[in-house]
């Protein structure tokens, strides 16, 4: 490897190292946070409060919002620009909030929005986004039906009751691997079949509704994470 191209990969590794200490610490300063936009589209900006301060927001449908710090704050609360604040008011209006999940230092919201009257209201759910709570490799289905289900997945069987929802190991190596993926009702009759591409460096949510039509196949919806793989070593 010529002298250049040596200088190249360590820059481009030192770099990689200070951004992945900067993560680090912003995990140690409070609880890093990343949100997903259930259904949308917002009609309004939202912010989060930290303390005294109001930040900006942007959740996805698709996929995590891009992280966040909450340091000062003890729950995570969501507001909207109040337009019709008198002098001296505070010139936001709160739509929602969740407490926060003791000693997780990482969360995902998953914001809900609703609509009363005009007025937009978020309910949120707080997950456990922590590689200990979450490790890579692991795929979490989370029952979003109202009747308990059976969930066939890399040679294990669970049941996941209503409004609940669990963990399970994929079982792949590092080349990764296609997994069938079957979920069934509480008389054990399968409603529903698929494969799901599984990574070490990987995991995914899989989110399981019930059918937008009655007698059709559950609702399902995936949220696939790619998780940043071990640095490589400096060459000699």
């Amino acid at each position: 490897m010529s002298h250049y191209k040596i200088y190249i990969f360590i820059t481009a590794l030192l770099c990689s190292s200070g951004l992945l200490q900067a993560q680090e610490q912003d995990k140690q300063r409070g609880i890093q946070f990343s949100c997903m936009l259930w259904d949308g589209p917002l009609t309004e900006k939202i912010y989060y409060r930290d303390g005294d301060t109001f930040n900006h927001v942007v959740p996805f449908t698709g996929s995590r919002s891009l992280p966040h710090i909450l340091e000062k704050s003890k729950e995570f609360a969501l507001y909207v620009e109040n337009k019709e604040a008198k002098e001296k008011e505070l010139p936001y209006k709160l739509v929602g909030k969740a407490a926060l999940l003791p000693g997780v230092k990482q969360i995902l919201f998953i914001l809900f929005l609703k609509q009363t009257e005009g007025e937009l209201e978020i309910r949120i759910l707080a997950l456990d986004d922590s590689l200990n709570g979450f490790p890579a490799g692991t795929f979490r289905f989370a029952n979003f039906s109202k009747s308990d289900l059976l969930v066939k997945f890399a040679g294990a069987t669970k049941k996941i009751p209503s409004r609940e929802m669990t963990i399970m190991k994929s079982g792949v190596k590092k080349e990764g691997g296609v997994i069938p993926f079957l979920i069934g009702n509480e008389q054990g009759k399968k409603i529903f079949e698929t494969r799901l591409f599984a990574q070490l460096n990987g995991r995914e949510i899989v989110f399981i509704g019930p059918p937008k039509k009655e007698g059709g196949l559950p609702s399902v919806r995936f949220l696939p994470q790619l998780l940043p793989q071990k640095l490589p070593e400096i060459p000699q």
